[in-house]
């Protein structure tokens, strides 16, 4: 009976996501919602290929996997992955629903999986990664995920003992995933001429040591507390298998060592340390599947040229630059925010990181404005910024709170209104930072053409 529930989610949900594609162009996480409704345990009833790599952690979980995909598919490996959909339990079955036959085999050579870290009792109980990658830990939505150590014990509850974990080796929460039980591998990244010898951030997760709960110190800090932990009772993270080294922001680019032997000379967006640590880890990972480095520095490079959640882009002479910036995730969002230090230049900067027009959701939460750095909004050199939004008065408070310059701020309630004035607002020859949280992306775009057309007089 079982057997035959199965079948029928099965059918359902390849009938439904055929359906939706036509009509929606996607179907991503309704064709699970179903599968689950007639089989509640679905998931668990695929036969997953024999490479099953599950991505996760609260920053770089997309890029990382996108990037992972791409490499191993350059690698001549047919890999199933959730890239187009939800990263919870119903997207996962829906991808794989996608790719397999009717009795449940997923047809590829592997699987890359981006799970989200609080779903991890509803994941790793149904299926069983060959690895897990994860990629760090941090305070995230208040109304979600809490504390980062609470995050830490619903993974570390829950996962296989057989799973090999790739871990974050400047991270001292995430990098203890698995103690005791698990094979843990590290990843990290060397000093940097932007590392600090204190946290300069607002947040840090990580201020007492895991083994003897005194004050933690570190040899330095990338941010947060992202760095090298050091304590006095012996507590180090363990040294890494893979690493970046001589990370040059000005020309994008930085050298992947394995066991401390230097190798490839791998590129990324000057100024976004982000993306260093989410290429070291997809890099690692394809080493550990024993990839050959040229392919991978092949892919890498191939990656850099396609869209992702960053893109920088000439419009009629004007450089335009939209990067996400993550809605109640404060790490995240000053990371992004920083990333102005790295931009020559008079700038203007929009800034559509307050809920947009999606409601669904929707928070009334602006607490995690608190914990964001704005500090790069206050040099001379930023001449306008653009608040769109509803909420653009509550964001208008936290940076005149933070020192920004109230003179320089525009205020657009409405959308429509800002992409009608930006232009006429906007410095000649200036550059523009769109920020747009994660369900505005259609207004970020907005907001560029916007710039173009005028450009285009």
């Amino acid at each position: 009976m079982d057997h035959l529930r199965f079948r029928l989610a099965l059918a359902a949900g390849k009938i439904t996501a055929s359906f939706l594609k036509l009509m929606a162009g996607r179907g991503t996480n309704i064709p699970g919602v179903i599968m689950k409704k007639i089989c509640p345990d679905v998931l668990a009833r695929f036969q997953m290929p024999r490479t099953v790599i599950c991505v996760t952690g609260t920053n770089g979980k997309t890029g990382t996997s996108n990037l992972l995909t791409h490499l191993l598919r350059c690698g001549g490996l047919d890999v199933v992955n959730n890239s187009e959909g939800s990263n919870m339990e119903t997207g996962l079955i829906t991808a794989l629903a996608k790719r397999s036959d009717f009795r449940g085999r997923v047809e590829a050579d592997a699987a890359v999986l981006e799970v989200d870290e609080r779903s991890s009792p509803y994941i790793y109980t149904k299926i069983t990664p060959t690895y897990l990658l994860c990629t760090n830990l941090f305070r995230d939505s208040i109304k979600r995920n809490g504390h980062s150590e609470y995050i830490f014990h619903k993974m570390d509850d829950y996962l296989p003992e057989s799973t090999v974990l790739l871990l974050n080796g400047n991270d001292p929460i995430s990098g203890l995933l698995g103690q005791g039980r698990n094979q843990q591998i590290y990843y990290a990244v060397d000093r940097t001429s932007e590392s600090t010898e204190n946290c300069e951030n607002i947040t840090c997760d990580c201020k007492v040591c895991p083994q003897c709960h005194r004050p933690l110190k570190y040899e330095y800090y990338h941010y947060h507390h992202i760095g090298k932990p050091v304590c006095s009772c012996g507590f180090r993270m363990p040294a890494p298998a893979y690493s970046a080294k001589d990370v040059d922001y000005a020309a994008g680019t930085f050298t992947f060592c394995e066991d401390c032997q230097p190798g490839l000379t791998l590129p990324f967006s000057g100024g976004n340390l982000f993306q260093v640590f989410n290429t070291t880890a997809a890099v690692a990972m394809c080493r550990l599947m024993g990839m050959d480095p040229q392919r991978i520095r092949q892919g890498v490079q191939e990656f850099a040229s396609i869209g992702t959640r960053f893109a920088d882009s000439e419009m009629a002479g004007h450089r335009v630059v939209t990067m996400l910036c993550k809605n109640q995730n404060p790490v995240s969002s000053s990371r992004s925010i920083a990333y102005l230090n790295h931009v020559e230049g008079t700038k203007d900067v929009v800034l559509l990181i307050t809920d947009s027009k999606d409601k669904v959701h929707g928070s009334e939460d602006i607490s995690w404005l608190y914990d964001t750095d704005f500090d790069a909004l206050k040099g001379e050199d930023v001449h306008r910024i653009f608040l769109g939004g509803t909420r653009c008065r509550d964001l208008a408070l936290r940076l005149y709170l933070a020192g920004v310059d109230s003179e320089k701020l525009a205020l657009f309630p409405d959308y429509g209104e800002l992409c009608t004035r930006i232009s006429g607002l906007t410095a000649p020859g200036s550059t523009a930072v769109i920020y747009y949280e994660l369900y505005a992306f259609g207004i970020a775009q907005q907001v560029k053409q916007a710039l173009g057309k005028e450009d285009a007089k």
